[in-house]
């Protein structure tokens, strides 16, 4: 009667560690992953601390590099390049007042009346440049968008496999 219960004792305890084992090695698999949310999650606050002023100048600034504003250009451009910023993110506050198609159409507005400032603004060929980038900003956004569902769909599920605990003890 005794071997039998530290026969038992033994085997539990060796089912004990067993799972702690596994315990542990699933807390190391999950870490890194855990990290990389956290830089991406630091990286956005980093992002949302930009003033729409900040914002606004590195458009502008990109933009007297890609279609060699003038200096009275560029001073233009920050005035309504500072304004529609402030007007997307004020869109943006909006979130959860209207449906979506009103907020759609409100930033359509908003946007048309960029575009018409900006074309009074630049010269022909400069105005033509621009279009093109924009074209060029678009379809990179559809490829980053296409590229991050191809390796969301390519992801697989990891599976984990459960090893039974030491047979029962034979009689």
């Amino acid at each position: 009667m005794k071997t039998v219960k530290i026969l038992s004792l033994t085997l539990l305890m060796s089912v004990f560690c067993v799972g702690m084992t596994f315990a542990q090695q699933d807390q190391k698999a999950t870490q890194p992953s855990t990290q990389k949310a956290h830089k991406a999650v630091q990286a956005n606050a980093q992002k949302v601390k930009e003033t729409a002023e900040e914002r606004a100048t590195k458009q502008v600034d990109k933009m007297k590099t890609t279609l060699n504003l003038t200096p009275d250009q560029v001073t233009r451009m920050q005035g309504v390049q500072t304004q529609f910023v402030k007007d997307q993110e004020a869109l943006a506050a909006k979130k959860g007042t209207g449906t979506a198609a009103t907020k759609a159409a409100d930033m359509k507005a908003k946007r048309e009346a960029y575009d018409s400032q900006v074309k009074s603004i630049l010269t022909p060929d400069q105005y033509t440049k621009y279009q093109e980038q924009c074209k060029n900003a678009k379809k990179g956004v559809a490829k980053k968008g296409t590229k991050a569902a191809n390796q969301a769909a390519s992801v697989k599920p990891k599976v984990v496999k459960k090893v039974d605990a030491a047979p029962a003890p034979q009689k």
